[in-house]
């Protein structure tokens, strides 16, 4: 028994000590009686309605690793009802620590309880993913991608994995379309590492290479002759335009490694990190231009700054910046 079982035991004594003191003195039979039962029910009403497993050891001990974190959250969900939230739980919780079986075999579970749901089945067909002997998705995962496509056209990752499946297949122009829906709703970096696969598949289906985007504004960042010794090879120069309210997030962004200055930056749609605000979708903007001797897209004390240009915005359209200050 715990420790603190048997401290709450004897402060049920102590408390019934007091208590009965006078009624020891009239009825010993009953005060007996009342010192054997006000524990033993106590005891009870907490094992039935308290939370028996806090005093678990295993489980009160704060977890280190996720492994850890995961093999209590397994220990804990096994004694709960098998409801759909705690099969997720319990499959995410699989797949952080690469059971990708019985994670399948959760989601499996968690699907039938909920057959019209759209995203975790995704999560699903990854666990039949990773769990594959060849690393192909097996039948049933087919179904599961092309339904939560079908019931969200905008479903990331399912977009995908459907894509992966399809040049698994050997349907590469399938597979290139499939990614060039997904393009225009990714981050500028995340977009052009899919925009190399878009290219490798449509070179596969014979077709031609997917055009550049058109550029809507070019920005020339040179930097002040004062402050040119302190660009260094490897700094990183962030590219970025706003409305000319300068609210809300950029409406096209680009982050480059540099070796020197001056540089040519084109900025284009694809470069637009919110798919319903694009730059195309501005007549004016403000631009602007930071040099980070970390790389980080935070500012930082010590990054070299422009300060800021508006600009229109079309084909040949063009702003000049020259980092100018040091940030404090």
């Amino acid at each position: 028994m715990s420790s603190f079982v048997i401290a709450g035991l004897v402060l049920v004594l102590l408390a019934l000590a007091f208590a009965l003191s006078a009624l020891w003195q009239s009825s010993r039979r009953l005060a007996l009686g009342l010192v054997a039962i006000v524990p033993l029910a106590a005891a009870g009403l907490y094992l039935l309605v308290g939370n028996p497993m806090a005093l678990d050891p295993s489980l009160r001990k704060t977890p280190s690793t996720v492994a850890e974190a995961a093999a209590q959250l397994q220990k804990r969900l096994r004694d709960e009802p098998e409801t759909f939230e705690t099969l997720v739980a319990l499959a995410r919780s699989h797949m952080a620590t690469g059971e990708f079986s019985q994670a399948g075999a959760a989601y499996a579970k968690a699907i039938k309880l909920r057959p019209d749901e759209t995203d975790v089945p995704v999560e699903y067909a990854e666990a039949l993913l990773r769990s594959s002997p060849d690393r192909r998705f097996p039948a049933q995962a087919v179904p599961l991608l092309e339904r939560a496509v079908s019931a969200n056209p905008r479903n990331e990752r399912a977009l995908f994995f459907l894509g992966m499946h399809q040049l698994q297949s050997g349907q590469p122009a399938q597979a290139a379309a499939t990614w060039e829906t997904l393009l225009p709703l990714l981050q500028p970096p995340a977009a052009a590492a899919l925009r190399e696969q878009v290219q490798a598949a449509r070179a596969a289906a014979g077709l031609p290479a997917l055009a550049e985007a058109e550029a809507l504004l070019t920005v020339e960042v040179d930097v002040d002759g004062l402050l040119a010794s302190q660009v260094r090879p490897g700094d990183v120069l962030f590219v970025y335009a706003r409305g000319v309210d300068e609210r809300g997030p950029p409406l096209a962004a680009r982050r480059i490694e540099v070796s020197s200055l001056p540089m040519t930056v084109a900025l284009t749609d694809a470069d637009s990190p919110m798919p319903t605000a694009t730059l195309g979708s501005q007549k004016q903007v403000q631009v602007f231009a930071r040099l980070s001797h970390g790389g980080d897209a935070t500012p930082a004390s010590g990054d070299l700054e422009a300060d800021p240009v508006q600009a229109p915005v079309g084909a040949g359209s063009r702003a000049q910046l020259v980092l100018n200050r040091t940030r404090p």
